[in-house]
């Protein structure tokens, strides 16, 4: 029996009411009913929606149902592939890159606490050992560099980011691994991108990242198998971090270093980052498919309009670079425009707005590209608004209360299996300061799914709605 038969099971029980008599109450089919409780037809959404309005059900029952009914829809490890990515977008949302906020003094005075060889037990007391010396190492040795393999409850990020945003100078390679079975719950894989995506966006060519494939089992055969590399110490942790033991001795930390260094040779990259424009652009062409477009950020994507006259009315860098990069742009959108299915622009109704009254495009750095005239935003938003209203493309606004879109970010998705996160004008460093280029199979398939799911779903409006908040954005587009 699936979840959302049990529920709906225990729904009627507790209220105590014939199902006819619901039935006739939501104006459904008594049998439909009577079927969906045995899984033998699944109900639709319209009917859902009127069973938790007849039970009077809380917020967080509500939640509930309507969870169980997406795991029966969608399956259940599709939907946790598809929850992760929704959870990941919430998170990155919810990040702050401003130094101010994440203050490091590097030349404060050092806590007193002094690291010594041996074994160290209970999980705050590693943790702390940890921060304290990967703090220590970084202040005591220039251009530091930490290798890791870390067991998934141990999150380094935040005190890296601090360090990074506070000046420090320290490189870090990370692996990660990813487990081998049939099952195709990826959620696993995609909470990992947590750590590693905003310690891209903030180190860049600093923080590197690595993956490989191994059995669960494998990494239980030894008690203490994840460790951290520093320039003086070896940290050897247990999986579940109650213990951890500490090396000073050079020949160990020389022994893990190289075996570090060999099974690097054997993993693949998990991010490539890049900031050059034209050459981002060029890598955008050579992964543009006429299969298939996914993009989300804050404002929609009008790639599909943009002819070779409006990229050179606007395009504005001098004439050192005006050739290369309109030659990229012209190539890219060109080959944009022949995308013939699966086109999908998810964006906020505050990006909508945004792009509206300012004429910004925060996909392209002020120094190369023009604000936008009124006329030609009103001729954009309409040739968007024509191909959602056609279905020629998929245009959807992401549900504030349900979905947030993290505005300094464009995410690119192909069905080829290419990830690609951008920061756009609303990063702290600007437009194309970091481009993260995620080629793992799992996680793609995964955001390419989701992608997929976001039509009908509570994450986003309706086309109706989308539709409607069109018309009254183009009408005041430009203060027309």
């Amino acid at each position: 029996m699936s979840r959302f038969s049990n529920y709906l099971k225990n729904l009627l029980s507790e209220n105590n009411e014939p199902i006819a008599s619901v039935a006739r109450s939501i104006h459904a089919e008594r049998t439909s009913i009577h079927k969906a409780l045995s899984d033998e037809r699944v109900l639709p959404y319209r009917v859902v929606h009127a069973l938790a309005n007849h039970f009077y059900l809380s917020p967080e029952e509500r939640r509930e149902f309507f969870r169980t009914y997406d795991m029966l829809i969608q399956g259940e490890d599709a939907w946790h592939n598809r929850a992760a990515v929704g959870d990941l977008l919430n998170h990155l949302s919810s990040l702050h890159f401003q130094p101010s906020l994440l203050h490091n003094n590097l030349s404060a005075p050092l806590s007193s606490f002094v690291v010594s060889e041996g074994l160290i037990e209970g999980e705050y007391a590693v943790r702390n050992m940890i921060y304290t010396l990967l703090r220590q190492e970084v202040h005591e040795n220039m251009n530091a560099v930490f290798r890791l393999f870390l067991p998934s409850g141990i999150d380094l990020s935040a005190i890296f980011m601090q360090l990074w945003l506070g000046g420090a100078d320290f490189h870090v390679e990370q692996f990660f691994w990813f487990p081998t079975s049939a099952h195709n719950d990826y959620s696993q894989n995609i909470w990992m991108l947590r750590q590693i995506i905003p310690l891209c966006l903030i180190a860049r060519d600093s923080y590197h990242p690595y993956y490989f494939y191994e059995h669960p089992s494998y990494l239980s055969i030894n008690p203490l198998n994840y460790y951290i590399i520093t320039p003086r110490y070896l940290i050897l942790i247990a999986q579940d971090q109650s213990s951890a033991y500490v090396h000073r001795s050079n020949q160990m930390i020389r022994l893990y270093s190289d075996y570090f260094q060999e099974l690097k040779t054997n993993c693949e990259p998990l991010a490539f980052s890049s900031s050059d424009m034209t050459a981002v652009l060029e890598k955008y062409s050579s992964f543009t498919n006429p299969n298939g477009s996914f993009t989300l950020m804050s404002q929609p994507c009008f790639g599909r309009y943009y002819t070779p006259e409006l990229i050179a009315k606007y395009l504005k860098c001098g004439d050192d670079c005006r050739s290369s990069l309109y030659e990229a742009a012209t190539r890219r959108f060109s080959l944009v425009q022949n995308i013939d299915k699966d086109f999908y622009t998810v964006f906020s109704e505050n990006g909508l707005q945004y792009f509206a009254e300012t004429g910004i495009l925060l996909e392209m750095p002020p120094e190369y590209a023009s604000a936008i005239d009124p006329d030609d935003r009103r001729l954009l938003l309409s040739q968007l608004r024509e191909d959602i209203a056609s279905g020629t493309v998929i245009g959807l606004i992401a549900r504030p209360s349900y979905l947030h879109l993290p505005d300094y970010l464009f995410l690119y998705a192909d069905p080829d299996g290419n990830t690609i996160f951008d920061t756009t004008a609303n990063y702290i460093y600007g437009v194309y300061y970091c481009d993260i280029h995620i080629s793992e199979k799992s996680i793609c398939h995964a955001f390419r799914d989701f992608f997929r799911s976001l039509p009908g779903s509570q994450l986003v409006y309706s086309q109706e709605d989308t539709l409607r908040i069109l018309d009254e954005t183009i009408k005041k587009c430009g203060g027309a």
